[in-house]
């Protein structure tokens, strides 16, 4: 399972219209919470006004085409609204905070080719509504870093829409069967990556903290494996007083902090071997007096949990947080619940950890006493 981070994303995209499912009153809800919130920061960001002014009208974006191109005249019109997040259209082994779908219906007549598009936001309530205990600040951050993030895919494109540029000579030359470039949406977020990261490392600053971000090459790991400086706690004097850091990633798991000789580091895996991994570090002050305090396992562990006792999940995935957070492998029969595997009373400890009903203390004590004495193996 990935690592169930907040700043997890994925883009997809469609040449055509799909059963439209509007979205439930929570994600609603939230989504006019998070538009708000986000129009009020001032802070450094690309404009993205082009793609949050297409909720409330058509964006129409035409343009003539060369004497010499294979159309004349190119014709976009575009919508977004938002739709009931769907956890089937997201890949299995991520835990995602929204996503922003390209749905053109595209046509050629007499030359003139015309997009329809409506296109759709989603958002995951049940991930962005849960904090995990994050200090509120920093959860703040996070959900604007995900509207961010998912407005960039709708700004990118339709930025290369409105642009003299390779894509406008393609689409000129389009024949009737070849499909349209959706490419300059980033689905690769080499783009969104580092606007991401400045934008949350300018909120952070806003509220006294830092954001240190961080790419694994695979070139960098053991077959996956890796073990690499954070930072020097003596290079963070702001935090003297009392601070936590708090892990966010892409394409890592079974993350671990540890410190020494005030040096701060971390070690896990690239859940993909062949592609980089990217952490952001959220460092910020809790004002508790203790020294630097770190928070990647309990997080993602959480949200998984979470997922497991609400049927999203498979036993699997629930075995690999116990053993991560155990540090003890088991031997299953496959993962199968039952007196043989997890008790299914575990489920509902599982989701009161989950909703911040009990502690991360008294969950992972309890996961460690049903390990040792073997009701979980």
């Amino acid at each position: 399972m990935c690592l169930a981070i907040i700043a997890l994303l994925l883009t997809n995209f469609a040449s055509a219209y799909a059963t439209y499912e509007p979205p439930t009153t929570q994600e609603a809800g939230l989504f006019g919470q998070l538009l708000g919130q986000f129009e009020q920061v001032d802070v450094a960001k690309k404009d993205v006004t082009d793609v949050i002014q297409t909720f409330g009208k058509p964006l129409v974006i035409n343009f003539p085409c060369n004497a010499n191109d294979t159309n004349n005249f190119v014709v976009a019109v575009i919508t977004t609204r938002l739709a009931r997040f769907d956890e089937t259209k997201v890949h299995e082994d991520q835990v995602i905070g929204g996503t922003y779908t390209w749905n053109c219906l595209v046509t050629t007549e007499a030359g003139k080719v015309t997009l329809q598009c409506n296109n759709e936001l989603r958002l995951n309530s049940d991930i962005l509504l849960n904090g995990t205990g994050v200090d509120p600040a920093v959860h703040q951050v996070e959900d604007d870093v995900v509207l961010y993030h998912e407005f960039l895919h709708g700004q990118l494109m339709i930025d290369a829409i409105k642009s003299p540029s390779v894509w406008r000579q393609e689409i000129c030359n389009k024949t009737p069967r070849q499909e349209i470039d959706y490419s300059y949406a980033d689905p690769d977020h080499k783009i969104i990556n580092p606007l991401q990261s400045k934008f949350a490392s300018e909120l952070m600053e806003e509220k006294g903290g830092e954001v240190i971000t961080k790419s694994i090459l695979p070139n960098e790991t053991k077959n996956g494996y890796f073990d690499t400086t954070v930072l020097k706690v003596s290079d963070y004097p702001q935090f003297r007083n009392g601070g936590e850091i708090t892990l966010r990633a892409v394409n890592m798991d079974y993350t671990e902090f540890g410190s020494s000789n005030n040096i701060v580091f971390l070690n896990g895996t690239l859940i993909d071997k062949t592609e980089p991994g990217i952490a952001w570090f959220y460092i910020y002050s809790n004002q508790t007096g203790k020294a630097l305090q770190y928070s990647s396992n309990p997080l993602w562990a959480k949200r998984v949990a979470g997922l497991w006792a609400n049927g999203h999940a498979a036993d699997s995935d629930f075995y690999n947080v116990v053993q991560n957070l155990t540090g003890q492998q088991l031997a299953t029969d496959g993962g199968v619940s039952g007196e043989k595997g997890i008790p299914g009373w575990i489920k509902n400890t599982a989701n009161w950890w989950f909703e911040g009903k009990i502690d991360d203390a008294t969950f992972l004590n309890l996961i460690q006493y049903l390990v040792s004495n073997r009701i979980i193996s």
